[in-house]
């Protein structure tokens, strides 16, 4: 799909082509290959008109971004300046209880494609490959007459930011992404390297910010997935807002008045990288100079991140609406896992509580409910079993479709659990969410530690373990996280 890798930078106003026949005026980066990555508010003519494809089966769009956690959504705290995920909320589902099968990256990811647990696919650390031999979400999709493709950060099966070989990629036969790489600014005094890899591991070095990068590699496949006359399955995986936080300086005016002081103690916010690695010295990492020791600093630039997200979500809508494919267009919005920011003195994700595990969930169904928010508890390795079944297959993995409560049906779903886990480290752990409840147990032992009124208690401040009261519901809950993980 990408056959050449030099660009040039142009800095003036002007009038080019790009491979669509798209008109667009502004400042753009453009490749010598005629692509065109433009900047936000750009003002376009469109020369070309798409008929409309009918379709037996719909088109999907999933995109996920890294460390997000459940109220980083302006539906859900107004804070956030979401307009795109707000609006994409009003013309789909909302879900306030979705969970992070693992809450890190990789791990996440296994469950994701295989729709298995952890304990059963063999991700359990963030470089771990996909396993063989077991049923991935591309093939499927593949096997069932779709175009597949892949977006942005990979994390499965090496480290740093190099490219992903063929048989790494989970069956997408278009790629366009990296492995990992925690740096988004390519301008002082940053200088982050932002490389996409292509589908025959060739680089394009591109000078902008990452984000707005994913953004226009995830509209360029969708143009070309519009030609090709059959349905697509496209995914974009963002890698913000993941630290370090290096939102673009037009998203952070957007927080310059926003409160985010917290009346409790805060802990450390700055966390090094490895690729690129930190300065040891961190006094001289700008990331520390910008944020280290200020919680409330950090907050405003990640939700300046999330802002930055959702620009690039709208963009990414508003092409399947010129292209006249939003209405045939399966729309998923979710991240892998959440960001702790301080709350009960900790920070980042792998932990079992709300703001780690926790994560946004938006789907929009053609055809489905619109305008609704579920407090249905779900996984990943729900969204696995649901996008299996939105092309008739059967297989759900570890998981349960959610296609028909996306169509309306909720008292079927009525009792339905969420399970989550973390295999390895010094305390491993799984968890279960279920009527309103969260039980948290040691792994493998399967040892009640904590239990939570999330419904009462969001804040997890009240440990309910001992109360002579909860035993009964206890013991049910360890029935069936027992049932998940060892069935």
């Amino acid at each position: 799909m990408f056959n050449n890798r030099e660009y040039k930078f142009d800095s003036s106003v002007f009038l080019l082509y790009n491979e669509i026949g798209v008109v667009y005026r502004n400042l753009c980066v453009t490749l010598q290959s005629g692509y065109c990555f433009h900047w936000l508010h750009v003002k376009t003519d469109y020369r070309v008109s798409y008929e409309v494809i009918k379709m037996d089966k719909p088109n999907v769009l999933f995109i996920f971004s890294d460390q997000q956690h459940k109220y980083a959504l302006g539906k859900t705290d107004p804070v956030y300046r979401t307009p795109s995920l707000d609006h994409l909320c009003e013309d789909g589902v909302c879900f306030s209880h979705a969970y992070s099968s693992n809450p890190v990256c990789g791990p996440y990811r296994g469950c994701l494609m295989t729709g298995l647990m952890t304990c059963r696919n063999g991700v359990d650390h963030n470089n771990d490959p996909l396993p063989e031999g077991n049923p991935l979400l591309a093939e499927e999709y593949n096997a069932a007459g779709y175009e597949t493709g892949f977006v942005g950060k990979w994390h499965l099966g090496g480290k740093g930011a190099g490219p992903i070989p063929e048989n790494l990629r989970g069956g997408f036969t278009h790629f366009i992404g990296y492995q990992c790489y925690n740096g988004f600014d390519p301008a002082p005094p940053y200088n982050n390297d932002v490389t996409f890899y292509d589908e025959s591991d060739r680089p394009w070095h591109i000078p902008i910010h990452r984000t707005q990068a994913t953004t226009e590699f995830g509209i360029q496949m969708l143009n070309r997935f519009s030609e090709s006359g059959k349905p697509f399955f496209l995914m974009v995986g963002y890698q913000a807002p993941h630290y370090p936080e290096q939102p673009l300086k037009e998203f952070e005016l957007l927080y310059k008045e926003s409160d985010f002081d917290s009346p409790e103690p805060q802990p450390e916010p700055y966390t090094p990288t490895f690729n690129p690695r930190s300065p040891s010295n961190r006094e001289e990492c700008p990331d520390y100079r910008r944020y280290g020791g200020r919680m409330a600093k950090y907050k405003q630039l990640y939700a300046a991140m999330v802002s930055q997200i959702d620009a690039g979500v709208g963009r990414l809508i508003e092409t399947l609406k010129r292209l006249n494919l939003y209405d045939n267009t399966v729309i998923i919005y979710t991240s892998d896992h959440g960001d702790m920011q301080g709350s009960r003195g900790l920070t980042n994700k792998c932990l079992p509580y709300e703001k780690s595990a926790g994560v946004p969930l938006i789907v929009h169904m053609p055809g489905g409910i619109s305008g609704r928010t579920l407090s249905v508890p779900v996984d990943t390795t729900d969204l696995f079993a649901t996008l299996s079944n939105i092309i008739g297959n059967q297989y759900c993995g570890d998981g349960q479709s959610l296609l028909s409560l996306l169509k309306g049906d909720t008292g079927s779903f009525d009792g339905k659990n969420a399970v989550s886990m973390y295999t390895i480290g010094q305390s491993p752990w799984a968890m279960l969410v279920q009527n309103g409840y969260k039980l948290i147990v040691s792994y493998p032992s399967l040892k009640s530690v904590e239990l939570y009124d999330v419904s009462a208690d969001p804040e997890e401040r009240c440990n309910l373990v001992d109360d002579k009261n909860e035993q009964a519901r206890i013991s049910q809950m360890l029935d069936t996280i027992t049932e998940r993980i060892i069935k």
